[in-house]
């Protein structure tokens, strides 16, 4: 290749880069931006908040400040959107907040407008690069590009480019949060109810779905190194659920001659151990699972028939691969910290049971009379100062009930 060929193809190149980061309209966005603007103007935003950007799915989320009631949020999605839109904007929607975390959801509309997978990838380090340069030690997330049944013939373009992305933000120390495959069924098409009518945007169920993955695939992730450090028993038995598996430190040595697991992470939802059966419980293929969930979301505001749902839901999961996997679940504890809520969480606890008595492969655990004293009040010397999760004295009674059940 002679000089003057070099030339011309170093320009064509820096040509087509220069065209894939520049916005694809961005007199069309103006007036969402100054509407963040006026927003911002008539009330104060959060300081230092968690900071949703991105295209229409970030936009529609209405309920983000509910599902992260702990934390400031603050939605700066603009509708039909491009990630190379979000890049030209990104010192009036992001950087400006001086967000304590990013977390990016866009790249679809470009594909969809016929860009390349290359091109997204080219806006997402721009994107990145902009914020690293404007807000250094600020973490980034990148939400994956979500399936959707509406744009189904595009789905080979969206898997190249998450997996663009996925390569960029393991070299550039950014979290890459997949919920692409959680959003799939059995047929490995995207599940109906998690998106509303235009098959494109989420739902609330689809919501559910990206929350979780969110809140939880760090300590998923951890799971499948503790794999490679210490090899899993085969057929196992796995205890999975909230905290009070997560915090059963003595759970081999309460059984040592049982192959038990614990896939526990705190603060979960019945939900949450659904989403990720697959790499909790499944991917394991235990002869008995045994469950713990149900209190936590029905302290974040969930019903007990919602709970009983998702129970099912999460039963339905694990027999669809594994039919002979028996599943039992423990009754909803009672404790001191969330006493006002007790008759929900026996309400939920009755609904389970009674589901368990359809199916021999499914038991019920009940622990809630072990855990009272003679005035009928949860016994206080089970519990740590939180008055909600169990000590040494709690799991032992936790032991001598759940063992029987475990042969």
């Amino acid at each position: 290749m002679n000089y003057r060929h070099f030339t011309l193809l170093f320009l064509l190149l820096s040509c087509s880069c220069a065209l894939a980061l520049q916005p694809a309209d961005p007199a069309r966005f103006e007036k969402d931006i100054r509407a963040f603007e006026a927003a911002d103007a008539a009330k104060a935003p959060p300081k230092a908040p968690v900071l949703f950007v991105g295209a229409s799915n970030i936009r529609r989320w209405q309920s983000l400040p509910e599902r992260f009631k702990k934390t400031p949020v603050l939605n700066r999605g603009f509708g039909g959107s491009q990630l190379r839109d979000v890049v030209h904007f990104v010192d009036r929607c992001v950087i400006k907040y001086h967000p304590r975390q990013i977390y990016l959801n866009a790249g679809g509309n470009d594909l969809h407008a016929g860009r390349t997978p290359e091109e997204v990838l080219a806006s997402f380090e721009a994107f990145v690069n902009k914020v690293h340069e404007g807000l250094p030690g600020t973490p980034v997330a990148f939400i994956s590009i979500p399936p959707s049944p509406a744009r189904w013939d595009e789905v080979e373009q969206v898997k190249k480019a998450n997996a663009l992305i996925a390569e960029a933000c393991a070299k550039q120390g950014v979290d890459f949060i997949e919920i692409f495959s959680l959003m799939l069924g059995a047929d490995g098409k995207p599940r109906p109810e998690l998106y509303v009518e235009d098959k494109l945007h989420f739902s609330e169920a689809g919501y559910d779905v990206v929350t979780s993955a969110i809140r939880w695939q760090k300590e998923i992730l951890a799971f499948g190194k503790q794999d490679k450090q210490k090899a899993p028993p085969e057929n196992p038995i796995v205890f999975t659920g909230s905290s009070s598996i997560r915090k059963w430190v003595t759970l081999e040595s309460d059984f040592p001659e049982l192959p038990v697991m614990n896939r526990g992470f705190g603060g979960s939802e019945v939900f949450d151990s659904f989403n990720y059966a697959h790499l909790t419980v499944i991917k394991y293929k235990p002869r008995l699972v045994v469950m713990y969930a149900g209190g936590n979301d029905i302290a974040g505001g969930k019903t007990p028939q919602r709970v009983f749902a998702d129970f099912k839901a999460f039963v339905a999961k694990v027999h669809a691969a594994l039919p002979e996997c028996r599943i039992t679940y423990i009754s909803n504890a009672p404790n001191p910290s969330r006493w006002k809520m007790m008759a929900q969480m026996r309400e939920a606890s009755a609904l389970i049971k009674e589901f368990t008595k359809t199916d021999k492969r499914l038991q019920f655990i009940n622990v809630y009379p072990h855990m009272l004293g003679a005035d009928g009040l949860p016994k206080p010397d089970i519990f740590v100062s939180d008055k909600l999760h169990m000590n040494a004295k709690g799991y032992a009674i936790w032991k001598e009930v759940v063992g029987p059940y475990l042969k």
